[in-house]
């Protein structure tokens, strides 16, 4: 009788601690209401203050026709006879109003176009004829000092990189005759435009 009383005993307290177990694990959650204050917005930008404008108007009319470009007869083709080097083709230059600074004039502002006293010698390189690249077209602007020497302004025109140093060679080794403007040396600006072929 001790022994089912014990039981029994047992029993009970399992039960008991069992429906007690879920209380103690389950997580207690509690829900609070937090009022937030917001900022403030900021002020809005000040406005900005607007300038009157006033239309002034500007007059750029100038007495003339304009700049009148005469015909020129220059080869269209000069050609190097040497069959080791490339066949560099000069065409019909561009006679553009290039020129800003008063001490330099346009070829159509000269008594007679400056003349090329040098063969054009322009080596093509390696790296170009590898790529099966044998015909290149370059527009440079120069300038011709008194002397006849040239200056290269810009590369107007390069599609390869590699062509620069050539260019400066040209450029240093070409010589024309000497610009004249009322009989008198000048310099002169103008783009020169070249074919090299290989």
């Amino acid at each position: 009788m001790a022994a089912a009383l014990v039981v029994l005993l047992l029993t009970l307290a399992i039960l008991l601690v069992g429906q007690r177990i879920p209380e103690i694990t389950e997580p207690k959650l509690e829900v609070r209401t937090l009022n937030v204050a917001l900022p403030p917005p900021p002020p809005p930008p000040p406005q900005p203050v607007e300038q009157p404008q006033v239309d002034v108007p500007i007059d750029v009319s100038a007495p003339g026709r304009g700049a009148v470009v005469p015909k020129i007869d220059m080869p269209k083709e000069i050609v190097l006879e040497r069959p080791d080097a490339p066949k560099i083709t000069t065409v019909q230059p561009v006679f553009d109003n290039l020129a800003p600074d008063l001490d330099v004039f346009n070829l159509d502002e000269l008594d007679g176009l400056p003349k090329l006293l040098t063969q054009l010698r322009i080596t093509m390189p390696k790296s170009l004829l590898r790529r099966g690249i044998n015909e290149v077209q370059v527009r440079l602007e120069v300038t011709i000092d008194e002397t006849g020497r040239l200056t290269l302004n810009r590369r107007i025109e390069n599609p390869y990189p590699e062509l620069n140093k050539e260019i400066q060679r040209l450029i240093k080794r070409s010589r024309f005759t000497p610009p004249k403007k009322g009989n008198e040396a000048v310099r002169a600006r103008f783009i020169w435009p070249i074919e090299i072929k290989s």
